[in-house]
């Protein structure tokens, strides 16, 4: 009866301690992608990037060529404006959470952009980035996130979106394990199912941090390409409200 009961007690400890160290050992979904949210996270930053959009991924020398320039604050609020070339000169697009609008240079227009407009690319400039996609993506608030598969280098997350309106089904982020950087994210539809990849390519530091520094957005329906350079970012620097501001950020 007393080996019995030790046995017992000795397993009831193996149980418990396992258990305590699953959990301050382990990584929960949550947490994994809350930390590589956390990686380029600032109180504000402002980016030059050039994008290169490819109508036909298969070829490479037929492309066009936009600079941008952008400034974030906290994780929700963000501004893009189109620097050249001039035909789209003074394009600008501000992204409040899940409130988008975009202003027009040629028609002195400002449009809000809701509902299905989301997943439209941008009027003017096209490419294989919706409107969606060029805002903040504060993943943990629009996404639900389970661990489908966990190997000896990355973590793939499967994301469920928590917003009925949400232009994707799902998502599914690749992240590394040493680093907690993205490496690609796949983006699922009702209509299409795997509709786009975004892949992370060159990681340069920047301003102290680990910059991801080319990536590449690739759109299986329309077979076509876009990909995004970033030539300099600068962190926690004074950034003017008024580019987050829907009534002045076009003046």
């Amino acid at each position: 009866m007393n080996n019995i009961r030790k046995t017992c007690l000795f397993t009831l400890i193996i149980f418990i301690v396992s258990g305590v160290y699953t959990v301050f050992s382990g990584e929960t979904a949550f947490s994994i992608i809350k930390k590589a949210e956390e990686k380029n996270k600032s109180e504000t930053s402002k980016t030059e990037i050039s994008m290169l959009i490819y109508p036909d991924m298969d070829m490479k020398d037929d492309f066009r060529t936009y600079r941008v320039l952008a400034y974030s604050k906290g994780e929700d609020n963000s501004y893009m404006e189109f620097l050249s070339p001039r035909s789209i000169k003074g394009l600008r697009i501000l992204s409040r959470g899940d409130d988008k609008w975009a202003y027009f240079a040629s028609t002195g227009r400002v449009r809000k952009i809701a509902g299905k407009s989301r997943k439209e690319s941008v009027q003017g400039v096209g490419g294989d980035f919706s409107y969606e996609d060029l805002g903040g993506n504060n993943f943990t608030e629009k996404y639900d996130f389970s661990i489908v598969k966990s190997d000896a280098g990355t973590w793939t997350l499967e994301g469920l979106p928590g917003e009925k309106d949400s232009i994707y089904s799902k998502i599914l982020v690749i992240i590394s394990k040493e680093s907690y950087l993205m490496s690609k994210i796949e983006y699922y539809t009702e209509e299409d199912g795997h509709y786009k990849d975004l892949i992370m390519g060159e990681v340069r530091k920047m301003d102290g941090r680990e910059v991801c520094t080319k990536m590449a957005m690739i759109n299986h329906v329309k077979r076509s390409m876009t990909v995004v350079i970033t030539h300099a970012v600068r962190y926690d620097i004074p950034v003017d409200d008024k580019y987050f501001n829907p009534s002045r950020f076009y003046k």
